[in-house]
């Protein structure tokens, strides 16, 4: 990252590159709090390294939108589902892209935390609520060869494996490992659809990094849902081209370029040397956002600067998994 230190405040640049994997632990914010949640973690851990971005380059002011605080009710979305697919109960391949319908019907939720000297049951009602507000955000997606990729919130895509089950559906199943410097992720999902039906067996289990002081955790739910099919047209695209100035009283104001198909845009924000996690700070319908908090101004010239990770929601709220990065560099960049 470029050098910014205590100078007069200009218009920056952030015009690196970074792969995708570098960021798959750090824009984390869901899944790392419900491990942080399941684990009784008492401190706050590392998320791991920076994020893909399409180039991040300054783009010219524009005058913020309007935005909608977090906690508060998103932009308006239509609520018209398209029609389901045609179905071939003798082809394994599934018919559309589709996402979970809430609220989730646990029929097992149970957990642990696992010390070097005891084993403490987790509270159920915790581990329910946290691991719906994990899964509502999985993205079920058929590519053009027909295959299945499975797409979350800040980590790569994964392959699903389709097979016959017994009652005449699909059978979707996958594993995936996430890497931080907290620790490792591992999750295991096996699932049976049938027409707009979901049978759900999930089990995520959290090794401590042996640089923090955590306690492992291990998660197991099983879950009946529907699943709502997703139209091409509803999967926005991700912003582009993301940017970032000073006004005269010091405020960020962030910008981007549209992504096809969004009608709103989620703002996270990390400031590195307050915490490691990513929060939520509003959702806008225009693109560009100014971050004016004392929290921000405070930490402009911190250590390890503030990161912004900018998502795409889509016209029924569909959210484009892999945002864009606006990194603004502290002190500790400097050479």
């Amino acid at each position: 990252m470029s050098r910014m230190g205590k100078r007069p405040y200009e218009r920056e640049r952030v015009s690196e590159r970074l792969a995708w994997w570098q960021i798959s632990a750090q824009l984390m914010p869901r899944l790392l709090t419900v491990i942080i949640v399941l684990s009784l973690m008492l401190i706050t851990v590392a998320c791991g390294n920076a994020a893909q971005q399409e180039g991040v380059t300054p783009s010219p002011a524009t005058p913020t939108s309007t935005a909608t605080e977090a906690g508060s009710s998103t932009a308006s979305v239509r609520a018209t589902a398209p029609p389901a697919p045609a179905w071939d109960s003798a082809d394994l391949h599934v018919p559309g892209n589709f996402v979970l319908v809430l609220p989730l019907q646990f029929t097992l939720a149970r957990g642990v935390v696992i010390s070097d000297s005891d084993v403490t049951p987790l509270d159920e009602q915790t581990i329910r609520q946290e691991i719906t507000e994990e899964l509502r955000h999985l993205l079920f997606v058929i590519d053009s060869n027909s295959a299945m990729k499975i797409y979350s919130p800040g980590v790569p895509p994964v392959s699903a494996h389709l097979g016959a089950a017994a009652n005449g559906g699909v059978q979707i199943t996958y594993s995936q490992n996430v890497d931080s410097q907290a620790g490792t992720v591992s999750i295991t999902f096996e699932g049976t659809l049938l027409k707009e039906q979901l049978t759900v067996h999930y089990e995520q289990y959290y090794n401590p990094s042996a640089f923090i002081n955590a306690n492992a955790s291990d998660v197991v739910v099983t879950f009946n849902t529907r699943i709502r099919w997703i139209a091409p047209g509803e999967i926005p695209a991700a912003p582009r081209n993301g940017g970032y100035h000073f006004d005269a009283n010091g405020a960020i104001i962030l910008t981007w370029q549209t992504g096809q198909h969004a009608v709103a845009y989620e703002v996270y924000r990390q400031i590195s040397d307050v915490d490691q996690q990513f929060h939520l700070l509003a959702t806008v319908k225009g693109t560009s956002y100014t971050d004016s908090s004392s929290l921000a101004h405070q930490n402009l010239h911190s250590m390890k600067g503030i990161t912004y990770a900018i998502f795409s929601v889509g016209p029924t709220g569909v959210e484009n998994p892999g945002p864009i990065v606006i990194a603004i560099p502290g002190q500790a960049s400097q050479g």
